[in-house]
C-alpha cells in the first residue's frame, strides 16, 4: 500500500497536469474591463465577449434603474450573460483572388464577353416588393468579426461593442444623419429595371434610399469630377439574367462589418431565382479589412404586399424632430448650439459616432464613480 505521502504526491502531479477553469468573475471580459484598449491581446478571443455575437452584444442593457423595464432596451438580454456564438461561424473572408474591386469587376465583365445588351422585351422582370438584406456580422462570436479588421478598426469596433452592450447605442438616424450605403442595401424594397439603368428603392423608419446603377456602358464619372457620396456611384452590366455592379466614391461612414473609409469599393451580383433575388457583395477597403470581405444575401418577394404597408416618403424630422444642434430657447426662438456648448455636435465631423462613443465613455465612467462602482 502506498503511503499517504506518496498518494499526496500523485494527486499533486495529477492536478498539475489539469487546466482548471478560471472563474468567470476572474476573467477579463468586455463586461468587466477597466480599459478595453489594454485588452488588445484578448480582442480576437471569443471568451472576451463570453461567446456573444455582435447582435447579442447590441441587445444587452445595463442593470441600472433608468433602463429597467423600459422599452426596447429594458427587454434586452442580461448584460454580461453567456452568448451562443460558435467560433468560426462568421467567415466572410473573400475567396476571390482579386486585389481590387475594379480588377474583380473587369474580370467578371470579361467572363460575360462584355455583357448582355438587353432591350425592353428581354430585360429580366424584377417587379414586386422585396424584403431581405445582408448580415455581415453573422452567428459567430464578436471575435470572428474583429479578426476581419486592421488594428485601428479593431479598436473602433471593440469600443462600439462595449458601448452598445451597455445600452449606449449610436444611430445615424438619431442624429438626423443619413444611413448611408449599407442602409440602402439592407432596406431595398423595389428594383426598377430598364435596359440602360437600374434603380433600387428603399424605405426605412426615418428616410428613403435611392440608388442609380448605370448599365448603359457609360462608365464612372471622370476622375476630376469624382467625390465621396452617401451611396457612392454605381455602374453595372448584365450577364444574361444576372446583374453585376461596381460601386466607388463612397463617403466614409458606418455600416456593414464596421465603419469604412472613402476608399471602400464594392462588387455586387444579383440574380432572380423565382420568388428570391440572390445577392453577393464583396468589400474592398485595405485600410479597414485584413483581406477583402464577401457576404451572400437574398431578398424574398413579399407575397402579401399589404396596401397598408406601402412605402411612404420619410424624413428624419418626421420622427426625430429637427437636428439636435437646433433647439427652442427660453425666449421661444429657434436657436443653434455653437462650439463650446456641451450639447454641440459638428455636422462636418467625419467620425461622429467615434466622438459620441468617446464622450459617452467619459460620461459613463463618471456615472460609475458616482455610484461607487
Amino acid at each position: 500500500m502506498r503511503s499517504n505521502f506518496q498518494a499526496t504526491l500523485s494527486m499533486a502531479a495529477l492536478l498539475a497536469g489539469l487546466s482548471l477553469p478560471v472563474p468567470a468573475a476572474a476573467q477579463t471580459t468586455i463586461f468587466n474591463t477597466t480599459d478595453f484598449r489594454r485588452d488588445r491581446a484578448l480582442w480576437t478571443n471569443p471568451a472576451y465577449y463570453r461567446n456573444n455575437t455582435v447582435g447579442q452584444l447590441r441587445g444587452m442593457a445595463l442593470d441600472i434603474e433608468s433602463y429597467q423595464d423600459s422599452g426596447q432596451v429594458g427587454s434586452a438580454r442580461p448584460h454580461g450573460s453567456e452568448g451562443t456564438g460558435r467560433s468560426g461561424a462568421t467567415n466572410l473572408t473573400s475567396a476571390y483572388p482579386y486585389a481590387t474591386a475594379w480588377e474583380h469587376y473587369q474580370a467578371l465583365l470579361q467572363q460575360a464577353n462584355g455583357g448582355t445588351k438587353h432591350t425592353k422585351d428581354t430585360i429580366p422582370d424584377w417587379s414586386g416588393v422585396w424584403e431581405g438584406g445582408v448580415n455581415f456580422r453573422g452567428r459567430g462570436p464578436a471575435s470572428d468579426v474583429v479578426k476581419l479588421l486592421t488594428p485601428q478598426y479593431q479598436e473602433y469596433l471593440v469600443q462600439e461593442l462595449k458601448a452598445t452592450s451597455e445600452g449606449r447605442i449610436w444611430s445615424a438616424n438619431a442624429f438626423c444623419l443619413p444611413g448611408g450605403f449599407f442602409e440602402a442595401l439592407t432596406d431595398a424594397r423595389e428594383f426598377i429595371v430598364t435596359p440602360r439603368q437600374v434603380w433600387i428603392l428603399g424605405a426605412g423608419n426615418s428616410e428613403n434610399y435611392t440608388r442609380w446603377i448605370y448599365t448603359d456602358g457609360s462608365g464612372h464619372t471622370p476622375e476630376e469630377f469624382q467625390y465621396p457620396k452617401w451611396h457612392g456611384e454605381s455602374i453595372g452590366f448584365w450577364d444574361g439574367d444576372a446583374l453585376t455592379v461596381h460601386t466607388n466614391q463612397m463617403r466614409a461612414w458606418k455600416g456593414g462589418v464596421s465603419e469604412f473609409t472613402d476608399n471602400l469599393e464594392t462588387v455586387e451580383r444579383y440574380r432572380r431565382m423565382g420568388a428570391t433575388i440572390e445577392g453577393e457583395i464583396t468589400l474592398y477597403d485595405s485600410e479597414v479589412f485584413v483581406k477583402p470581405v464577401t457576404a451572400k444575401f437574398s431578398y424574398d418577394l413579399d407575397q402579401e404586399n399589404l396596401l397598408a404597408l406601402r412605402p411612404m416618403f420619410n424624413s428624419c424630422s418626421d420622427t426625430n424632430g429637427p437636428s439636435s444642434k437646433v433647439f427652442l430657447d427660453d425666449k421661444g426662438l429657434l436657436n443653434e448650439r455653437i462650439p463650446g456648448d456641451p450639447l454641440y455636435w459638428d455636422a462636418a465631423d467625419p467620425r461622429p459616432w467615434g466622438t459620441w462613443f468617446t464622450e459617452s465613455d467619459r460620461r459613463y465612467e463618471q456615472y460609475q464613480r458616482t455610484q461607487g462602482r
